[in-house]
């Protein structure tokens, strides 16, 4: 399942509205897209800390992490 849940679209994550559209602006508009970066990444692209935090735990509730790491 998890692997199916790569190819999702990252709305399906429940984030943040501000979150999406930031992801989307940047081409992340799969789980799988966000799955590959890491802090440094998202850090890049202006997101604050609190934002990554928000994006983890998302991921993790699905049994995901950034840079690929599955639970």
């Amino acid at each position: 399942m998890k692997s199916n849940l790569l190819k999702e679209d990252v709305s399906i994550l429940s984030l943040k509205e501000n979150i999406i559209l930031k992801l989307e602006e940047n081409n992340i508009n799969k789980i799988g897209d966000l799955c590959a970066m890491t802090k440094a990444d998202l850090r890049n692209i202006n997101f604050e800390q609190n934002d990554i935090s928000n994006i983890e735990i998302k991921l993790q509730l699905n049994g995901l992490d950034i840079k690929k790491k599955r639970y």
